[in-house]
């Protein structure tokens, strides 16, 4: 257990793992049977219910499982007691806790108590019981909401702690407490809370004293306190309407929001990926506020819920790794001192076990049991046993000893791991990408490897309230390596030593930075991305702009089953300052545990170690991994290091406390130097996880892995071991046997009788992108992504037409074998002989708007409505027409919201003109056709309008395009603008 508190300067979202009070309130066995007096009383239900989430209940005190919590619960009420402030004329509970200025404050001191209160009713402990605790605790309960948190206190520092953290933490001491409340105190409770959270779904701006709506972790957060607080006072109203304010959070976020999207990404702050830390806040919520409400009268019933129970094992599991929560979606939570991986993923097991209570689907609650107890096996950083020094006073810097985990959680995750009838899950071995969010993880046995990216949506990486202020690298590619035999990588110290200017992956200006610089910028690059093939391999590329200098370059990841081919090319820039590509920069935790070889010879290195070689063919880092450099002659200019690097977390995180000790590590690493004002310069080279030294050389001597091509317009391997080819075109282009004419990513593999093709526009750009692959012997369609389509398979070349647009860069795959032929396909794209738009209500209605770069959608009244019109020239398609598709680009226009759908009708005339047409002469609305969704971010939605076409001589297909209900305004691109013009697609046989 510790204190969640962060001291002046910082405020900030929950912390997730922070010990037993942060778990405990986190992820806690919900489903016991109510105490009797609750049975009959729904609120005192749901009383019953939550006390139980918070405390672990009815544990069985004299387990030895629960010692460490006992005694950690101990020493922090022993020590918050000798120092609590009583008696007339106090300024605040605790000294070093100061009132006025810093927020956190606040939420600190009401988390005190809440952990003084847990002491009191949790069995076994020095205080269970106590009169006099109760007193105290209710004393401070009264004080805090008399005066620095009474309900016409000014709002200060940050909307978090007064809307979040305090309100929480006050209202789960009350329940904690609930027995010995008078309804006075419980009324004052609720008065300042209702104070700052007027509404479950408005969050405070204090700096102008208003609201914006809350989304995402956030609405979650503040939901759950106006549940809770509704169980506290029984009031049905104020349980029912933050029931209700849930539903916003639900449904997938289509672009630039925060949520959970249709790819499981989980996006924040309006782009940094989020998986780990303020997603992994929304499920807990989530999961708390079901298991609470089950049963109940204001039971969560909305259909969207589903959304995240498929999440949890395809968004949030794939980011865990042997139990750490990965660090490439935690965004600036790797810099706080006490939260690190291993607790962040400790709290997510407790999580999933809760989803496990709360899913209807007993095979999926099997799944999800037999995963957690996996991970909770393998953390051996976070455990249910592990103790750890946690602050107690932020001037002095005094601490004691708590637990790692806390009773609760030790609680639930003693039913799984006492349970021999469920038997641990292994790590599974799959690829998966996250487009939405630009992230990848790739696993094999024994190891993972997981690569953060930016683009136009990311951001590089995010600093607020002065947390991860070294983070600059962070988002442009750093490729994070966990190893089976190393789960304390990330979490020893890493990040207020490693050298932040060498990251492993990155290609980096080795110019200072000052603190903070680039945070929340976005590179002027769509190109971030990849295909998955077979859910087990992987290309993975991204296009680098760097932040401050104008270093330029193409990076490209093949995540095979024997490691990770990473190709760099174009790599240009004119700072005049070094430019260089980190293979590797290891924590090796204590020198002496690892050797390095080069080219088979193993070096004497000690500290301060450092040499620069040429014609490297390959090095091994025992037991991390080897090293093979995919040059003929060999890698020069590389890098090796051995360096003790000395830090403070306050380097990284100004809340971290003053007190806090310098902390040393010895890193490894291996490192391309490009030169200063390098002119495209490349780079490539293999990571082969966990590889010794022998089987280093094995590979090394007869590596399956060869370069097809690495240049600025495409980075191409093949893998004779896998039968695989992959290719990252960052233009049109050809590749070995593959050829496409747009941007993509492709990858191929023939193994087993069977070639499969995974095809992704990483750009986002494309409405269509067509593939062709020379492969003889695959000619029977075995299956194909909804949205491809297999033109031929006939004169040794597989041709592929794969409707990209408004994919957001997901993998479309065929697969095929030998076997009987189909129908050739063919494929046309038209472009629009006609393209604008009319505008109704009188000022309006006799105005043509013909020959504009852009014309515009809403259904609305008067001068508001706006339909577009569109013709294309079909007359020379000849064939049955089997499918044809409106693709349309452009973005929602409106600040009524991000988010809505366009419908496609058949006029009924095309006898119009693009520069005569008007509202009032414009033909009517027939039959509508396909419909679909566009955000605010600028993309195509394809529209079906297969029935609406037709052909032969002087045939015109003419279009409308409308809302079936009233909507917000789109604006898309017409023939006129320079690119992004619409397009019809129609196929035929």
């Amino acid at each position: 257990m510790t204190d969640q508190y962060i001291p002046a300067n910082l405020t900030r979202r929950r912390l997730l793992t922070v010990g037993a009070a942060g778990l405990g309130a986190l992820a806690l066995p919900l489903r016991f049977a109510p105490n009797a007096s609750a049975s009959t009383d729904a609120y005192a239900t749901l009383r019953s219910t939550w006390a139980t989430y918070l405390s672990g209940g009815a544990i069985n005190s004299s387990s030895s499982a629960f010692t460490p919590a006992i005694s950690g619960l101990n020493n922090l009420a022993a020590a918050y007691l000798s120092t609590i402030e009583t008696g007339s004329g106090i300024t605040t509970l605790w000294s070093d806790l100061p009132l006025g200025s810093v927020s956190a404050n606040l939420s600190s001191i009401f988390t005190r108590l809440k952990t003084l209160a847990l002491a009191y009713v949790t069995p076994g402990t020095n205080y269970t019981g106590s009169a006099s605790l109760a007193s105290t605790i209710l004393t401070g309960l009264d004080w805090m909401v008399a005066g620095p948190y009474a309900p016409t206190a000014k709002p200060y520092n940050n909307w978090w702690d007064w809307q979040i953290g305090c309100t929480q933490a006050l209202e789960d001491t009350a329940i904690l407490m609930y027995s010995q409340l008078s309804s006075t105190e419980i009324s004052s409770y609720w008065a300042s809370i209702n104070a700052f959270v007027t509404s479950p779904s408005a969050q405070m701006i204090i700096s102008n004293s208003s609201t914006t709506p809350a989304t995402g972790a956030n609405l979650l957060d503040l939901c759950r306190s106006w549940i809770v607080a509704g169980a506290l006072t029984e009031n049905s109203t104020t349980i029912s309407t933050a029931v209700s304010a849930i539903s916003p959070a639900l449904p997938f976020v289509m672009c630039g929001g925060n949520g959970l999207y249709s790819d499981y990404s989980f996006i924040f702050h309006s782009g940094v990926a989020y998986t780990g830390s303020y997603g992994t806040v929304e499920f807990a919520d989530l999961a708390a506020l079901v298991l609470l409400l089950d049963g109940s009268t204001w039971a969560i019933t909305d259909s969207n819920l589903q959304n995240f129970y498929n999440a949890i094992t395809d968004g949030l599991a794939p980011f865990v790794y042997n139990g750490l929560m990965m660090d490439s979606v935690r965004g600036r939570a790797i810099s706080r001192y006490n939260s690190s991986d291993a607790q962040a993923g400790f709290a997510t097991t407790i999580n999933l076990l809760q989803w496990a209570e709360a899913t209807t689907d007993s095979t999926q609650a099997a799944q999800w049991r037999a995963v957690a107890k996996g991970w909770l096996q393998r953390n051996t950083v976070t455990t249910i046993a592990a103790t750890q020094s946690s602050i107690v006073n932020y001037t002095s810097g005094a601490t004691v000893t708590t637990s790692a985990a806390g009773v609760a959680s030790i609680a639930l995750a003693e039913s799984v791991l006492t349970d021999s009838s469920i038997t641990a899950a292994a790590e599974p071995v799959a690829h998966q990408q996250f487009p939405n969010m630009a992230r990848a993880v790739h696993r094999q046995p024994g190891w993972a490897y997981s690569i953060a990216m930016s683009s136009e949506q990311i951001q590089r990486y995010e600093v607020i309230n002065g947390e991860n202020l070294h983070g600059w690298y962070t988002g442009d590619g750093m490729g994070y390596l966990y190893l089976d035999g190393d789960v304390a990588q990330f979490n020893d110290a890493y990040w207020d030593t490693v050298d932040a200017y060498l990251l492993p992956g990155t290609t980096a200006d080795q110019g200072t930075h000052a603190n903070s610089a680039g945070q929340a910028t976005f590179p002027a690059t769509r190109w971030v991305g990849g295909s998955v093939l077979n859910s087990t391999y992987g290309a993975v590329g991204m296009q680098l702009k760097a932040y401050s200098t104008n270093l330029t370059g193409y990076k490209s990841w093949f995540c095979l089953d024997s490691g990770v081919v990473c190709l760099g090319a174009g790599i240009t820039s004119t700072s005049g300052n070094n430019v260089l590509t980190a293979v590797e920069n290891r924590n090796v935790h204590t020198i002496g545990d690892n050797s390095l070889y080069i080219n088979g010879t193993e070096q004497s290195i000690s500290a301060g170690w450092s040499s620069t070689v040429n014609a490297v063919h390959s090095a091994c880092i025992t037991g991390v991994a080897g090293y093979y450099f995919l040059w003929p002659a060999g890698a020069n200019n590389v890098e090796f290091a051995l360096t003790n690097l000395t830090g403070n977390w306050t380097d990284v995180n100004s809340g971290a406390p003053t007190t806090l000790a310098n902390d040393t590590r010895p890193y490894l690493s291996i490192a391309f130097n490009h030169g200063a004002d390098p002119s495209g310069a490349t780079y490539s080279y293999v990571v082969l996880p966990n590889a010794t030294e022998t089987q280093t050389a094995a590979y090394a001597a007869s590596p399956s892995v060869s370069v097809v091509s690495n240049t600025s317009t495409v980075q191409s391997i093949t893998d004779s071991s896998l039968g695989m080819t992959m290719a990252n075109f960052f233009a049109a282009g050809t590749a070995g046997s593959i050829t496409v004419n747009a941007p993509a990513s492709v990858s191929v593999q023939d193994a087993s009788g069977e070639l499969t093709i995974a095809v992704s526009d990483p750009t986002w750009n494309s409405a269509t992108v067509e593939v062709n692959v020379a492969i003889s012997g695959f000619t029977s369609v075995t299956s194909v992504s909804s949205g491809m389509t297999v033109l031929s398979t006939s004169g040794g070349v597989v041709s592929l037409l794969v409707e990209t647009g408004g994919s957001r860069g997901a993998t479309f795959t065929a697969k095929l074998s030998t076997g009987a032929a189909p129908s050739v396909t063919t494929a046309t794209l038209l472009g629009a002989t006609a393209n604008t738009y009319v505008r109704g209500g009188t000022t309006y209605d006799t105005e043509n708007f013909g020959g504009e770069t852009s014309m515009v959608v809403k259904n609305a009244t008067g001068t508001y409505e706006r339909i577009s019109l569109l013709q294309f020239n079909t007359s020379a398609v000849t064939g049955t027409v089997t499918k044809a598709v409106l693709w349309l680009n452009g973005y929602v226009a409106d600040s009524g919201g991000s988010q809505t759908s366009l419908t496609a009708y058949k006029l009924s005339s095309s006898s119009w003109t693009e520069t005569g047409v008007t509202f009032n002469t414009a033909p009517t609305l027939g039959t509508a056709l396909g419909t679909g969704q566009i955000s605010d971010l600028t993309d195509w939605v394809g529209l079906d309008v297969t029935s609406a076409v037709t052909t032969g001589t002087g045939a015109v297909t003419a279009l409308g395009v409308y809302q079936a209900v009233a909507a917000l305004a789109v604006e898309l691109y017409t023939s006129h603008a320079t690119s992004g013009a619409p397009i019809l697609e129609i196929l035929t046989t």
